[in-house]
């Protein structure tokens, strides 16, 4: 099953990361397959189990914990559209070919509804921007949006094995600069 997660809430806004048949783990240490730096992160924080039949994510015992859809959860099976939060970031399921027809069919009623007025249009998302103003920086601890691109694309792409893994494929960022202007 080809799976990505798409970031949310958090910076880059939008990213994709793809998550490869197997588990994948996720945390601030460096043996991490996904390595988010944030103090919010614990070292060994979940893992993302991809199967042939079904996605699910672990919690590793964070403090924090991992939430699905704003729930805590230990370990949750995964369908399209759900929002997994690991720390400051925010990621939304998307499994290649699959929309929301492979989420959990809805119990079917016993009697057909009665026909009523189409329900109102949903207004468009609001797509936010950040501000133009530059952050102050803390030396050794922000990293530009690029960087953290260029971070997040070598980890999609998994052509490294866990014990090649370079100190440029870790996503040396701050908090602030992972929440700052995604959040509502």
């Amino acid at each position: 099953m080809q799976v990505k997660l798409h970031l949310v809430r958090g910076n880059p806004h939008g990213k994709q990361v793809e998550i490869p048949p197997g588990t994948t783990a996720v945390g601030r240490a460096e043996d991490s397959d996904l390595i988010i730096a944030s103090t919010r992160v614990s070292r060994h924080h979940c893992e993302i189990i991809n199967e042939e039949t079904r996605l699910l994510v672990r919690d590793k015992g964070s403090g924090n914990g991992t939430l699905v859809n704003g729930k805590k959860v230990e370990e949750q099976v995964l369908n399209v559209g759900d929002e997994i939060q690991i720390g400051p970031l925010t990621f939304r399921v998307e499994i290649e070919g699959a929309g929301k027809a492979s989420a959990p069919a809805p119990a079917p009623k016993s009697a057909p509804a009665p026909k009523s007025a189409p329900p109102p249009a949903k207004p468009a998302p609001r797509v936010r921007t950040p501000p133009p103003a530059a952050k102050p920086k803390i030396p050794g601890k922000a990293a530009s949006p690029q960087d953290i691109l260029a971070s997040l694309e070598r980890l999609a792409e998994k052509k490294k094995t866990s014990s090649e893994k370079a100190e440029d494929d870790i996503l040396d960022v701050s908090d602030e600069d992972l929440i700052g202007g995604d959040n509502p």
